[in-house]
């Protein structure tokens, strides 16, 4: 069986490497160097913690992937920093936590432990997909139901099946074939501080200011990453990447030196990306020969949606054409 890839971010990469460790003859493509676009960055938080008893249990599987994977590629991929969730979101966590038998506990300030949290650390995620995959630079114009993709150059890669994970390009490339994804998008920012970075990940559902939201994390530099979630009216694509970083700098350097005293206020790193406004889950659709994926937050799910899209592709859990599957 012979499958194209079209991107090669850390969804892309891990369907290629779950298809070719099922034998199956494999082209991934992307018109950037491998890990660029939503996956770019050294870092994520994995997080078993979800609001959603499925998407926990989901994490769970996808916990004990990346496990194999740290294995295989003779390094650790997810740290044992563990995960602290606080703020008002933590009641529904911790029952979805509870109702999929996942470890955790909430404390006697309400704030919820998750043991199998910790960071993700992307680069030598990345390394080791692409060293088994070897990505190739191709830009993708065009998908046809039957399996045929189209490059910028004008020539064709012609294949049984075709995998379209490819971030903000994936729904001008599907729209032809009747799958709607969103694609509304939004700019973000995130910053990192030198300082101590022994803590757990934190995701703060309080707001503060303008920030409805944080989330924290070590670096693999050691430093700490500090992203805000603004109001939808400072993120919007239309600001431009520039005008969203400054209002977002702004907002999470006096967020920092308000509340983080332990670290130096001045960011020493800005990482930019743009995502949608979808939230936890993950989705996907067929139409014909072509298998679509889409979602926020999937880095940390990456295994296991690998695992699912390639089972789609080979026929073992197939999504029905024209219709999505919005949980992993």
């Amino acid at each position: 069986m012979r499958v194209t890839v079209v991107g090669a971010g850390i969804v892309g990469l891990a369907t290629a490497y779950t298809l070719v460790a099922a034998g199956v003859t494999v082209r991934c493509l992307d018109a950037g160097a491998p890990m660029g676009g939503r996956s770019v960055g050294d870092t994520r938080i994995f997080r078993v913690a979800h609001g959603d008893p499925e998407l926990v249990t989901e994490a769970r599987r996808a916990s004990e992937l990346w496990d194999e994977w740290s294995m295989r590629a003779g390094r650790t991929l997810v740290g044992a920093e563990r995960l602290v969730v606080s703020g008002p979101r933590v009641p529904a966590w911790a029952d979805a936590m509870a109702a999929a038998g996942a470890v955790h506990r909430v404390d006697r300030r309400g704030d919820l432990h998750d043991p199998a949290g910790g960071v993700l650390d992307l680069v030598a995620a990345g390394a080791f997909l692409t060293a088994a995959t070897r990505p190739e630079r191709a830009s993708v114009t065009g998908v046809d139901a039957d399996g045929t993709v189209h490059l910028d150059d004008g020539s064709d890669v012609r294949a049984d099946a075709v995998v379209v994970a490819a971030g903000a390009d994936t729904p001008a490339l599907v729209a032809p074939l009747g799958v709607a994804v969103p694609d509304e998008l939004e700019h973000h920012a995130r910053f990192t501080f030198a300082g101590p970075a022994d803590r757990p990940c934190h995701l703060d559902g309080r707001e503060d200011g303008p920030l409805a939201s944080t989330y924290q994390h070590r670096t693999r530099a050691g430093h700490w990453a500090v992203g805000g979630h603004l109001p939808e009216a400072d993120t919007a694509f239309d600001l431009g990447a520039d005008e969203v970083a400054r209002r977002s700098r702004e907002a999470v350097v006096d967020h920092v030196r308000r509340n983080l005293p332990h670290l130096h206020p001045e960011p020493v790193e800005e990482l930019r990306c743009t995502p949608g406004r979808l939230g936890d889950g993950v989705h996907r659709a067929r139409a014909g020969a072509v298998h679509v994926v889409w979602g926020d937050n999937l880095a940390k799910m990456a295994p296991r949606v690998g695992a699912l899209v390639a089972a789609d592709v080979v026929g073992d859990t197939p999504v029905p054409a024209g219709e999505g599957d919005h949980a992993p």
